[in-house]
């Protein structure tokens, strides 16, 4: 036995007393503010060499042996920051804490001001429906409105009193500025005008933030360090509290402080050349200034009180706002000092040193002409960060997935090139994506792409899923590895969680590019790629290992919010000080949303609007997050959802042939019948199997895709189809069918001989007259050849082709808890895709197909991330 050196508990083992020590609070702060001093003796074993020196992890938990699908472990191996970090002054209470007690001490119930929970959810509707404020009034003076629903507000200005009576935040401060233009008068003299400047203490932004109770359990006060393994040997980068700028930066801050790191966003900003003396950033930022040098007393969600250093971490925003905040032309990097001419080359260039580019552009400013000006493509500009304690604005730059990446890198420039170099060019691509087979998850461009004028990230991102295959047999091989390397980079770029591996990946990606890129060179279509947006690629592997993964700094984020609120509350506005009048809005949005939380805190139970559910199942890469399903689950499967009553009852065995194309059905009915009885004679009722027998077939199946800490932390909706085309009926359009491709078992576990690709053709369950078979529903299914055991080497895509027998498709019954999850094939087009196909028929005309591993997220980790990590370490 093993016993504790803190608490003098005793444990067999020493990976079981390592994770009592991480695990017991008491046992985890002595061993921390033991720091260097000799720990207890906890092994006989050698420790690992991270254990040894500082600032490296300690206490790794018990060994998990739980993976996730992804190749995670479930549970990562946790090192501990080893110095004093996010020390506890004292114990206070939050500002829900407060109101509950107020609440509590004059008798209120906890929806005041209004009445009870059912005129709160009247009120939120209200507020956040956007209708004006006139129809509002319209709506509260209706006769019905006050003679039945009688809500306490009578009229809009009584509503808005009781909304402006709800708890606010931080207050906004509305100063006068006078802006210099570019534009001269007649005079020759700069224009000048006056403007007003909006803020808010960013102080007690990040007061209110951090305590808020229900951020209790997801709010981070020190670093850590993830592994995969208990050596510590494979890192695991996600939040930013797991990398290395918070890290570092903690040693450098007395021992005890706690970071809030601060991210700021900006477009089209226009606050950095203003008359006379005044600064507008330094108006905003002053208070950050004093607070990260001296730190701020703050009540956290967890009821403690800490001394915080609000401190500028990273900085979103687009490639022009990125140039002008860091002082260089468009034309160069904003974060490291290569030239602009040697933007397409693969080498790396330092980051640029702050202190350094403000003494160059101080000097500049003065009339001098240091060569470095010229040399970095620098600017005048007056820099607001360069008084933030310990900012380097420069590494503060975070990736941007939507312009770099889905708009710059491949949809500007890699698209382009490649369809130039594609035999038959536009016209071409333009039929294959007609003719690409449908998927739920997939956008169908049923006129090719050529006419799209209006493209916004979620058309980057579905043009992206199917471009490889668009490209497979009218481009050369070296054609399509340059594009499978940017389309591998986007989507490790995406990773919510990296390990070592998978950002060397991201690195041999990024390399695989460049080795391949000159084809475009050879086609005429380039002639350099000195393209900052594409030499930004560099920077990510860099940028995740600091900050964090870079769907955390994603400006369809902050875009997202703009359209929200900077547009909504215009469109509320009369148009006239629209300004004013949009921070009134917003501050009523806002203190709506805050009650709503509160509420949520304080009764639990309570029945509160849900989110709208564009927004609530689907994540920003559009995938679809399980919630409550409006199907209902079959109790016995676990697995799989169904409609509680089948869609399409009465299904007659002539129907399933005709118009499902089950061509086999009886055959393979009675197979299944037989194998699942284990008798060669089929039971009764199923003796006499004719075409007038009738199922209730289903229209459609789900499951859930599993959480992979690399794309999703929840289970992700897959919708599976078998539905067959629907005639033109009175205000209803005609329908084409649907049968969808997926991986399943042939045969049930534990005989299973592996994923197989097969097509859903139906979905039915047996009669109960046929016994006790199987208490799933089964799906009749058409096969594919087995996987072999690599991949197409050009486009690292699995091939497959119809599994036939004597001139027939092979098919067979299964039940459906033997469906593991929907995939989408590509057909192998050839040199010119016949145009005789669609995307309604191409899965039949069409008899070879790539497996599409740029479906999902999900479908990327499957099929491409383990060739490409292994790619990595060669």
């Amino acid at each position: 036995m093993l016993a504790c050196g803190y608490c003098l508990k005793e444990l067999p083992t020493a990976q079981g007393l390592r994770s009592h020590i991480s695990q017991t609070p008491t046992c985890r702060s002595a061993l921390r503010r033991q720091n260097q001093d000799d720990s207890p003796d906890i092994s006989t074993t050698a420790p690992s060499e991270l254990l040894e020196t500082l600032p490296g992890p300690t206490n790794f938990p018990e060994e998990v042996e739980d993976i996730e699908a992804g190749g995670m472990p479930k549970k990562p191996w946790v090192g501990e920051y080893p110095k004093a970090a996010a020390d506890i002054l004292r114990h206070a209470k939050t500002f829900f804490e407060e109101i509950r007690d107020r609440q509590t001490s004059t008798g209120e119930s906890p929806y005041a001001p209004f009445a009870d929970q059912e005129e709160w959810e009247l009120a939120s509707f209200l507020i956040r429906s956007g209708m004006s404020q006139g129809s509002i009034e319209d709506y509260l003076t209706l006769p019905i409105t006050q003679n039945r629903t009688k809500p306490s507000f009578h009229n809009k200005r009584s509503f808005f009193q009781k909304i402006d009576s709800l708890p606010t935040g931080p207050k906004w401060v509305c100063e006068q500025w006078e802006v210099v233009g570019d534009a001269v008068d007649e005079d020759g003299s700069r224009r000048t005008e006056d403007i007003e400047l909006w803020r808010r203490d960013p102080v007690e932004c990040i007061r209110e933030l951090l305590a808020n109770p229900l951020f209790r359990d997801v709010i981070r006060y020190a670093p850590e360090k993830l592994f995969k393994d208990d050596k510590g040997q494979n890192r695991i980068i996600d939040e930013m509290w797991t990398a290395d700028w918070w890290w570092d930066l903690q040693s450098v801050l007395p021992d005890g402080a706690t970071i809030a790191p601060v991210i700021l966003s900006s477009d089209k900003t226009t606050l950095s050349r203003f008359s006379g003396d005044k600064q507008a950033w330094p108006a905003i930022l002053q208070p950050l200034i004093k607070a990260g040098n001296d730190g701020v007393e703050m009540v956290c969600s967890d009821d403690a009180v800490r001394r915080v250093h609000p401190i500028l971490a990273a900085y979103i925003a687009d490639h022009p706002e990125q140039c002008l905040i860091t002082g260089c032309q468009e034309n160069f990097c904003p974060k490291c000092s290569v030239h602009s001419s040697k933007l397409g080359d693969p080498t790396f260039s330092s980051i640029k040193d702050p202190e350094i580019i403000w003494q160059t552009i101080a000097s500049a400013a003065q009339g001098e002409k240091p060569p470095e000006f010229k040399d970095l493509g620098l600017r005048l500009i007056d820099p607001f960060w360069r008084n933030l304690p310990h900012c380097d604005i420069f590494s503060c730059i975070t990736p941007d997935l939507l312009h770099q990446l889905h708009k710059g890198f491949f949809k500007d420039h890699v698209s382009s090139w490649a369809t130039q170099c594609l035999d038959g060019g536009e016209a071409e691509v333009d039929r294959r994506f007609k003719a690409m087979p449908g998927h739920p998850a997939l956008r169908h461009f049923k006129k090719g792409i050529s006419l799209v004028s209006q493209w916004t990230g979620t058309e980057y991102k579905h043009m992206e899923r199917v471009f490889l295959g668009v490209l497979t047999g009218a481009s050369d091989p070296t054609s399509i590895h340059a594009v499978r390397a940017v389309l591998d980079f986007i989507f490790l770029a995406h990773f919510e969680a990296h390990s070592d591996d998978t950002l060397d990946a991201l690195n041999s990606a990024w390399a695989t590019f460049h080795k391949h890129k000159h084809v475009f060179q050879e086609h005429g279509v380039r002639e350099h790629f000195n393209i900052p947006k594409v030499h930004s690629a560099q920077h990510y592997p860099l940028s995740i290992r600091k900050l964090g993964t870079a769907d955390g700094f994603n400006t369809e984020n902050t875009e997202r919010l703009h359209i929200d609120y900077a547009k909504r509350g215009y469109n509320a506005s009369n148009k006239k000080e629209y300004v004013k009048q949009m921070t009134v809005w917003l501050t009523r949005q806002e203190a709506a949303s805050r009650f709503e939380l509160y509420l949520a805190w304080v009764v639990p139970l309570a029945s509160q609007r849900p989110p709208p559910s564009d927004i609530a199942n689907h994540d920003a890469d559009g995938d679809v997050v399980m919630s409550d399903p409006a199907d209902v689950a079959d109790p016995a499967s676990g697995s799989y959802i169904v409609a509680k009553t089948p869609g399409l009852p009465g299904t007659s065995v002539a129907s399933f042939v005709r118009d499902f194309g089950c061509t086999d059905f009886v055959r393979a009915l009675e197979g299944f019948l037989r194998t699942a009885t284990q008798s060669a004679t089929l039971p009764l009722h199923a003796r006499n199997i004719h075409p007038s027998s009738r199922f209730a077939a289903y229209k459609r199946m789900q499951v859930s895709l599993p959480p992979m800490r690399q794309v999703s932390r929840h289970p992700v909706k897959d919708l599976i189809r078998a539905m067959p085309a629907r005639p033109a009926r009175q205000f209803m359009p005609a329908s084409p069918a649907h049968f969808d491709t997926v991986l399943a078992h042939k045969t049930p576990a534990p005989r299973s001989s592996g994923l197989h690709v097969a097509r859903v053709r139906a979905i039915f369950r047996l009669p109960s007259l046929y016994g006790p078979v199987t208490p799933h529903p089964v799906a009749y299914v058409e096969w594919f050849t087995p996987f072999r055991s690599q991949p197409d080497p050009d486009t690292g895509m699995f091939k497959v082709s119809h599994s036939s027998h004597q001139g027939r498709r092979r098919a067979s019954i299964i039940p459906i808890n033997q469906i593991v999850r929907s995939v989408h094939l590509i057909p192998i087009w050839g040199k010119a895709v016949d145009k005789s196909w669609t995307t309604h028929n191409v899965l039949d005309k069409c008899r070879r197909f790539f497996v599409n591993p740029y479906l999902r997220h999900h479908d990327f980790v499957l099929f491409r991330s383990t060739a490409l990590l292994q790619d990595a370490s060669e």
